[in-house]
């Protein structure tokens, strides 16, 4: 779901305004994820997911990817669908995308997807289908028959967004050989701006929050839609359903964070907590003891890359398929067997501490570890990225002179500052922080706005204009 806070579902809080039943019946019957740890905004958290690695060392600290700039996730990772597809999984996505489009390279059917349907920027129009006065909807496929295949979908101009996702994704499982394994990644257009839903999905509408309600009654109806899909085609008895939030609620009426403090954009609770949790019907991939229950180990969102690559078969399928090694230094650790297997999960936490955070812009950072939060800097500062301005990639790149310390367990909501009284955890908690500053990477938002790239007055499409890898789908640029 996209930019969901924590009071934006119904099972997180008993009180809350909204109400989402299948999502809470899908979560009382799987395992919830009370710590799951996301980036501040969409781009990074993304990019975590498909690279199992923290921004900082993508060039992603500060900001989401810009529209008519060369930012795009680093073509030299190794992606999780690519790890999937090589195991023998067909691989799709249908939704959002925010990884760059630049070059064909950086799109997703590049990058490990048999196909994609949707758009490729922050947001765009639930029924315009357009980022301003630009079109961004498109799909595209690639096989070893055919190549790369590209089309913008201004055909669609008119149609509500997650009627067209769930026309897709119906026709995705209709031509699915049951024979071979599925993955299919749906990152929701819901319940982002702009905040529309057609006028069947409201119960009310004197609030701001009805209009909340009525998108998760959307985006309810096509989850139930896409899990009867899977049914039909008896293939969800061996399906795991994976669900979380990308970033927290925006600060905005629409929104609520619940009890947790600040909101998307920052790194309080309220920014990078979310709502998430893993289902699966069948008994065998889903202990019963796990079933019903929640853990509260931490989890940050790469970890999803080696949690699915595990659960497609793992790297030694991977390593013989291609004869490749999986990726050196990975940040994501598999949670597969904590979150599934009772039987084979060891009883300790996966994980014990997270990077939350490094952003040399905003000079600010957050580190989790042992239920402890260390923040450094200004939380409030508003610096934006400069293309001219130098910003050094070491210690001078946070604000050590701003420290807070917060005990989680005790203070959830962030209220009550313990950093004075316990200076041998802050210092061993910011000497372990500093160890992640040289792992940064120059900054992409500072990569300059390209001339005459797309889109523009004479191409008003989102779509990818620097050819200097000397590529060009077969069917690229039919619609313009």
């Amino acid at each position: 779901m996209d930019d969901q806070g924590y009071g934006d579902i119904g099972y997180t809080y008993p009180t809350n305004d909204v109400h989402t039943p299948l999502l809470d019946q899908l979560a009382s019957k799987g395992r919830k994820l009370n710590r799951h740890y996301t980036s501040w905004l969409c781009t990074p958290t993304r990019a975590s997911i498909m690279s199992g690695r923290y921004p900082i060392e993508l060039g992603i600290q500060h900001d989401v990817f810009d529209s008519n700039t060369e930012e795009c996730l680093n073509e030299k990772e190794l992606l999780m669908p690519e790890v999937v597809r090589h195991n023998g999984y067909a691989t799709h996505l249908v939704g959002k995308w925010h990884l760059g489009y630049s070059r064909w390279s950086c799109m997703p059917c590049m990058r490990g997807f048999d196909t994609a349907f949707g758009y490729t920027s922050g947001t765009t129009g639930w029924i315009t289908h357009k980022v301003g006065s630009y079109y961004d909807f498109y799909e595209c496929a690639t096989s070893s028959e055919g190549g790369l295949t590209w089309d913008v979908l201004t055909k669609d101009k008119g149609i509500y967004s997650n009627f067209l996702y769930n026309k897709r994704i119906k026709k995705i499982i209709n031509n699915h050989d049951p024979k071979t394994p599925l993955f299919l990644y749906l990152p929701m257009q819901s319940v982002h701006s702009s905040y529309y839903a057609p006028e069947n999905y409201y119960t009310c509408t004197d609030h701001k929050r009805c209009t909340m309600q009525a998108m998760l009654n959307s985006a309810e109806d096509l989850i139930r839609d896409v899990i009867s899909y899977f049914e039909e085609a008896g293939l969800w008895e061996d399906t795991v359903l994976l669900y979380a939030s990308d970033n927290g609620g925006p600060h905005s009426a629409y929104h609520s964070n619940g009890h947790l403090r600040g909101y998307k954009s920052t790194l309080w609770e309220g920014g990078v907590r979310t709502p998430s949790f893993i289902y699966s019907s069948n008994h065998k991939i889903m202990s019963d003891k796990l079933r019903g229950t929640e853990t509260n180990c931490y989890f940050h969102v790469a970890d999803w890359y080696q949690t699915i690559i595990s659960l497609s078969g793992g790297w030694q399928k991977y390593e013989r398929a291609t004869g490749n090694e999986m990726p050196a230094s990975l940040d994501s650790r598999d949670q597969s067997y904590h979150l599934l297997n009772e039987e084979r999960d060891t009883g300790i936490c996966p994980r014990k501490q997270i990077m939350l955070h490094i952003d040399p812009v905003k000079r600010v950072a957050g580190y989790y570890k042992d239920g402890m939060k260390l923040l450094v800097g200004d939380q409030d500062n508003g610096n934006s990225c400069s293309g001219t301005e130098f910003y050094p990639l070491n210690i001078d790149s946070i604000d050590l002179d701003i420290i807070q310390l917060f005990n989680l367990t005790a203070d959830p909501n962030e209220a009550d500052d313990i950093s004075a009284g316990n200076p041998d955890i802050v210092a061993d908690m910011v000497f372990d922080l500093t160890e992640y500053l040289e792992k940064q990477r120059p900054l992409q938002c500072q990569l300059p706005t390209v001339d005459g790239s797309y889109p523009n007055s004479v191409v008003p499409y989102y779509t990818p204009w620097d050819f200097s890898e000397g590529y060009l789908p077969s069917s690229a640029f039919q619609k313009l």
